[in-house]
């Protein structure tokens, strides 16, 4: 063999047996980097997910200590009304200051029946039964104070508008005496219209707005009469024998037919949300963000 064939040999030898060596060696550290990479992101994965449970957790635990203050504030309201319905009543015509919300008042006057604002339709349920109506606010004045306030007096079937003899039981004459508490304007939903003074329609109780209408002042306030006896209808403690349930069904004519049919201390201390809600809401807040929390700690762990 001549030394310039020499080189070409060794060329051949090395592409016959070296070159598939490094080509599987290639290959295996490709394969090697390719799992460390997705090894990494399973990693980032994992810690991903367990750390994302973490938010849901900080939310409910958030919820349910604003629930626990929205308990207390409640608790506050109930006590404070307490206090003001089973206070002794204030003469509110007599009063130099305006008397706050739910505080019981005493006034005496005369009852304005031609200058009423119907507001509604309110509807009311009745042994399963749904009556359209509206709520009654009559204006009462007292000539020898020089003062007036608005009354609402409760509510009326949608019939009384036109049904002289039911509006006879409810034009009381002369001088009045109306013992009730304080009440401040409705909020108004977004779904409620706005009310239309100039066209006579009220959609729900605006104190200011009203008190204008009725040619009172302005700063005027309303009186919401109460009624110790509970209305037909309302709840109670016991369900109602058979024998009763006939006899409310049969009934023709009693006092619980005279309207209006004011409300009752039981219905002024009731919320929509009653503080006990309120407190079962936290508690419910602070289990899932309990429930949540385990979770990401497991996750944690098995991430390891």
């Amino acid at each position: 063999m001549t030394s310039a064939s020499a080189p070409v040999v060794i060329n051949k030898c090395l592409n016959k047996f070296a070159a598939p060596r490094l080509r599987q060696l290639s290959t295996s550290a490709s394969q090697i980097g390719a799992g460390s990479a997705q090894e990494g992101d399973v990693t980032k994965g994992k810690r991903l997910h367990w750390t994302f449970l973490l938010i849901p957790a900080a939310v409910s635990a958030y919820l349910g200590v604003w629930q626990v203050g929205r308990y207390q504030w409640k608790v506050e309201q109930v006590k404070e009304r307490e206090a003001g319905l089973k206070g002794e009543p204030i003469n509110i015509l007599q009063s130099s200051e305006r008397v706050k919300d739910y505080q019981r008042v005493i006034c005496d006057g005369e009852l304005k029946h031609e200058r009423s604002i119907l507001v509604g339709p309110r509807p009311r349920s009745v042994m399963g039964t749904t009556q359209a109506g509206y709520v009654l606010v009559t204006p009462l004045e007292n000539e020898q104070w020089g003062s007036a306030v608005l009354v609402n007096r409760g509510w009326v079937p949608a019939s009384w508008k036109t049904d002289a003899e039911l509006q006879a039981s409810g034009l009381p004459k002369g001088r009045v005496q109306i013992v009730g508490v304080t009440r401040s304007s409705e909020p108004r939903s977004s779904f409620v219209p706005d009310n239309n003074p100039a066209k006579g329609e009220w959609y729900w109780l605006e104190v200011p707005a009203m008190a204008k209408a009725a040619g009172l002042p302005p700063d005027a306030q309303m009186v919401q009469v109460i009624s110790s006896e509970p209305q037909p209808g309302a709840a109670r403690s016991s369900a109602p024998t058979s024998m009763e349930l006939m006899a409310l069904r049969t009934r023709t004519s009693s006092a619980e037919d005279q309207y209006p049919l004011p409300r009752t201390m039981d219905d002024l201390m009731a919320f929509s949300v009653m503080p006990n809600d309120h407190r079962n809401y936290a508690l419910t807040w602070f289990c899932l963000s309990g429930a949540t929390a385990v979770l990401a700690l497991r996750a944690a762990r098995l991430k390891k």
